[in-house]
């Protein structure tokens, strides 16, 4: 019954249009400012980086940082390698390195070296010409 009254209709060719075809990529440009889930790009980012534990130190690397600590002062060119947590994470994060002059130094506090600031406990590794004298064997 309801075939019937729409058998003419089902039976006609497709409509062709006389317009141009729009070519794939300019298609999906329309559609690009249009995100149907808003920070799911950044989500997936954040997750594409690795986190790792703060690197336990021994007691004589610990007394060897201590040392070169003792001798830092600003102006001295150095490379420091510290641990940048994630605010995700607790307990993971970053092992971050840097190379340049030492800004500011207060062996209480932090370490500048250009604009980065590193607190102290931070800091897992420091190396440089200025302590080559600590790093050679007696």
């Amino acid at each position: 019954m309801l075939a019937s009254a729409y058998a003419e209709l089902i039976y006609m060719p497709r409509p062709v249009s006389n317009r141009r075809k729009m070519e794939v990529g300019h298609r999906a440009k329309q559609f690009a400012p249009f995100a149907a889930l808003r920070g799911f790009e950044e989500t997936v980012r954040k997750k594409e980086i690795l986190y790792e534990p703060k690197k336990e130190l021994s007691e004589e690397k610990k007394n060897e940082l201590d040392s070169k600590l003792r001798i830092l002062s600003k102006g001295m060119k150095v490379q420091a390698v510290y641990f940048v947590e994630s605010s995700e994470f607790p307990g993971k994060g970053k092992h971050c390195s840097i190379e340049g002059m030492v800004e500011f130094f207060d062996p209480q506090i932090y370490l500048r070296i250009g604009d980065i600031e590193i607190p102290v406990s931070e800091i897992t590794e420091l190396s440089g010409n200025v302590f080559e004298a600590l790093e050679q064997p007696c």
